[in-house]
């Protein structure tokens, strides 16, 4: 896999040489922190130590800041939030990140100018216009600008709808077609392919279709995330079934925001983790990545059982407008839960008087209505046409630390902006992993703790010439206060700023400088 790597001749870059000076650089390396400045030309990293600066260059002083590569989040939702120009990612340093994750993008798309509803999940109707393949949403990108760099994964889920709408297990002429949909995408520029097999339409797919599919990533040599089958009482299986297609196709395989949900479950942490070091061990191309947050955030549809949606959001309607159908689906589910309806808070619905619902859990409008939480959720689900997303408490404190320090962990968000309460690791997932794990808890030092937001995700993604504070590299760069940075954004507050980022520096322009927004649009789309 080739990325552009010619940071001197970037169009984005203009203006005069630029020095980070009087800074305390950690450069991604694992190498100690230490005093250096670092100099930047026409958007690369001209220089890194004791530089004297120049009355020509524009001098930048971190007097008792940081200096790091920018971070890099390699499981974001942010592919409309890029063509929005949205700041939440870069004004908490981010500077790369990896869309189309989940098995769910933008493209391949087919025109829905009706917006209809199919799957319940992520993007749903999206885009209007319809992205044929890679190349259109890049261009569109490219057209619009960004404030981040982008590269983008194929979904799944996305190339089902977009090669065939009816939700089952695919036939051999689908096979076919899906194959030759996402050879077209990672020929077009995208990087992988990702998966939601716990999410509609994905859950559908058997071993043989998820293979078949691996072995076109393995010989466009890109990657496959999966965001496994389950993560509560089989997870244990369901990343063994990611291990074997690794080990059945030779895709590299990544793990995506790898935990175990539920008390019920937290003890088989100790098995996943031994499961992924064996693969490792004997040679599989396997990591994983995760989010510093006990809590999670998904379509409330995720906890139904598969059969249930089957016919999307318009068969799952049918269903439980008939009472047979219903009564099963809530014991079914309420069966499946491996935490309680206390720790599931709703957090935005779809069109319609919302009041009373968002920011409160289910039990507590289950106690208000005077009927059983599960019976609740599926009212609401019936009262807001499936449109339903939920913040859940997940994680405990000890598997969360586990995770985060385990050898192949990189840091992500995770995050989507919602017009309801959006989960804080949209807007705070790096300033809060700084803050309160590195700095307050000391789970890691700072300089392990800066490989895992940038340089590890760099190496594993081979994102060329990003990652790490090195000469010809890419000038994407974040100077914090560590001693300072932080996020206060709750789960059920409005959104926050976070602190102590002060600049932020893609491509060698301010995206956030003084810890304010600019209107630079210096991001690149990455092409495969």
């Amino acid at each position: 896999m080739t990325f552009d790597h010619n940071p001197g001749t970037s169009n984005n870059a203009m203006g005069r040489p630029m020095i980070l000076a009087n800074g305390t650089l950690v450069d991604g390396t694992g190498a100690a922190a230490r005093k250096a400045n670092v100099l930047v030309k026409g958007g690369a990293i001209a220089e890194v130590g004791a530089i004297e600066p120049s009355p020509d260059w524009e001098t930048i002083d971190c007097s008792g800041l940081h200096i790091a590569p920018g971070f890099i989040d390699v499981h974001s939702h942010g592919d409309r939030e890029a063509l929005d120009h949205l700041p939440n990612k870069v004004l908490q340093g981010v500077t790369t990140e990896i869309v189309g994750n989940c098995g769910f993008s933008l493209f391949p798309t087919h025109p829905n100018p009706g917006g209809e509803r199919l799957t319940g999940e992520l993007f749903d109707g999206e885009p209007p216009e319809g992205m044929a393949d890679t190349d259109a949403y890049l261009s569109e990108l490219a057209r619009k600008g960004s404030r981040v760099n982008v590269a983008a994964l194929t979904g799944h889920s996305t190339l089902r709808v977009f090669v065939m709408r009816a939700r089952r297990e695919a036939r051999e002429a689908e096979l076919t077609q899906l194959e030759r949909a996402l050879d077209d995408c990672l020929a077009s520029g995208s990087i992988g392919l990702s998966t939601g097999l716990n999410c509609i339409p994905g859950a559908f797919a058997e071993f043989q279709e998820l293979a078949r599919l691996c072995r076109v990533v393995n010989k466009r040599g890109a990657f496959y995330t999966s965001h496994l089958r389950d993560y509560k009482f089989k997870v244990v299986e369901a990343v063994d079934e990611a291990i074997a297609l690794g080990r059945t196709t030779g895709a590299p395989v990544q793990l995506s925001h790898l935990q175990v949900v539920g008390k019920k479950n937290w003890r088989k942490l100790d098995s996943v983790l031994e499961h992924v070091d064996r693969a490792h061990r004997d040679g599989l191309d396997v990591a994983m990545d995760a989010y510093p947050y006990l809590a999670g955030s998904c379509s409330l549809t995720q906890l139904l059982p598969s059969w249930s949606m089957e016919g999307g959001v318009p068969g799952l309607l049918r269903r439980l407008a008939m009472s047979g159908d219903y009564e099963r689906i809530a014991a079914e589910t309420d069966d499946g839960m491996s935490n309680t309806w206390d720790d599931i808070m709703i957090c935005q619905v779809g069109p319609g008087r919302a009041e009373g619902i968002v920011g409160r859990s289910v039990a507590r409008i289950a106690a208000e209505r005077g009927r059983r939480a599960e019976c609740v959720a599926l009212d609401l689900l019936r009262e807001y046409s499936g449109d339903v997303q939920i913040i859940s408490i997940n994680n405990n404190e000890d598997n969360l630390k586990s995770v985060l320090t385990y050898a192949l962990t990189m840091i992500i968000t995770d995050g989507l902006v919602m017009e309801g309460i959006s989960h804080p690791r949209t807007f705070g997932t790096y300033p809060k992993f700084l803050g309160e794990y590195v700095r307050e808890k000391k789970w890691m030092p700072l300089e392990q703790a800066v490989v895992k937001t940038s340089a590890l995700a760099a190496k594993r993604f081979r994102l060329q010439g990003r990652g790490t504070v090195e000469v010809r590299n890419f000038a994407d760069l974040v100077v914090f206060d560590a001693g300072r940075i932080g996020s206060a954004s709750g789960y059920d507050q409005c959104p926050r700023n976070p602190e102590g980022v002060c600049h932020v520096l893609v491509n060698g322009r301010f995206v956030v400088r003084d810890g304010k927004l600019t209107e630079e649009l210096p991001g690149r789309a990455i092409r495969h």
